[in-house]
């Protein structure tokens, strides 16, 4: 666990930051019933869910992205005879927007019912999120639920995705929905239904962590 205010780690055995003093669990109130929540922003800070997400965070490696195996690519190309590649900037920042702006894109979407509680499903999707280093870069309440946007990162095969997961709290468990899509790609070769599969299978296994 790291803290809130500087970000250097906690010992086992720290109250307190060693650094700056802030206290371990400032401003949460571990007494709180994570599992049994709807308040998605109180079971993202909840010291339990906390520990769990720090637990398997990078667990699972990536791999080579996109920009990388252009980099070793370019020139394994122009030696071969089969011509250079473009250059990365070229594809990345002038090819892929003008794409998007005429509505090319790759989209796959997954849904999938979990029996578990909407603060089980929750915490077992951040550190699916975690495990593969992909950030949460915001957090929105929805009815009965939360929307959390992510990223799919690059890979020899897609650019970087836009993920999005809704969870919807029902009697009989909790409703996942995942969507990711990549801007300017005509294909991705199976790569973000793969991603989203990863997802629905994390939360499998990291439910009762």
């Amino acid at each position: 666990m790291h803290c809130t205010q500087c970000g250097r780690k906690f010992a086992d055995t720290d109250k307190f930051c060693p650094q700056c003093g802030t206290a371990r669990y400032a401003g949460v109130d571990a007494s709180v019933d994570w599992r049994a929540s709807l308040d998605a922003r109180e079971i993202m800070a909840h010291p339990e869910v906390r520990a769990r997400i720090e637990k398997v965070t990078g667990a699972n490696p990536q791999g080579m992205t996109a920009e990388k195996f252009y980099e070793i690519a370019r020139p394994v190309m122009f030696v071969t005879g089969a011509g250079p590649l473009p250059p990365m900037k070229l594809l990345k920042d002038v090819a892929l927007p003008l794409y998007a702006k005429f509505g090319v894109k790759t989209q796959s979407e997954l849904t999938q019912g979990y029996k578990n509680t909407f603060g089980e499903t929750l915490a077992a999707v951040l550190c699916s999120l975690a495990s593969r280093s992909q950030p949460v870069e915001d957090l929105a309440d929805a009815t009965n639920g939360c929307v959390i946007t992510s990223k799919m990162a690059s890979s020899i095969w897609s650019w970087e995705g836009k993920m999005i997961v809704t969870l919807e709290s029902r009697p009989e468990g909790t409703l996942l929905k995942g969507v990711i899509t990549v801007p300017g790609q005509t294909s991705d070769w199976g790569k973000t239904k793969r991603a989203l599969q990863a997802l629905v299978d994390d939360v499998f296994k990291y439910r009762e962590l």
